[in-house]
């Protein structure tokens, strides 16, 4: 998760079971299962990678949905809403891997 409050917010939704559930199923099509870092169980592709890694497939997946003007609040909203220690991504590894998502599409 490149946002501490999305992470701290997204904790307290699945404490409300009910509505998590129907969250996820309305919005995913499924359950989506909450994995601490590091405990997925076996067996779960890429779940126990790195998290630069995870981070870095989070870009790709958002700039291959993203519209040509839509920009990704997730990278740096810590910073924006002020939390004391801020996660996210780095820019410029934002933009790397974001140039890098446009040079393979240009490439099909």
């Amino acid at each position: 998760m490149p946002s501490r409050a999305v992470d701290e917010a997204w904790h307290g939704f699945i404490l409300c079971t009910a509505r998590y559930s129907t969250f996820c199923e309305e919005a995913y099509g499924r359950y989506l299962h909450h994995h601490p870092e590091g405990s997925a169980p076996a067996g779960i592709a890429g779940a126990n990678d790195p998290i630069g890694e995870q981070l870095r497939r989070t870009v790709v997946a958002w700039s291959m949905v993203a519209g040509p003007e839509e920009h990704c609040v997730l990278w740096d909203l810590d910073e924006q809403v002020g939390m004391d220690h801020p996660w996210g991504v780095d820019p410029e590894r934002v933009a790397a891997i974001q140039a890098a998502v446009a040079t393979f599409g240009r490439g099909r």
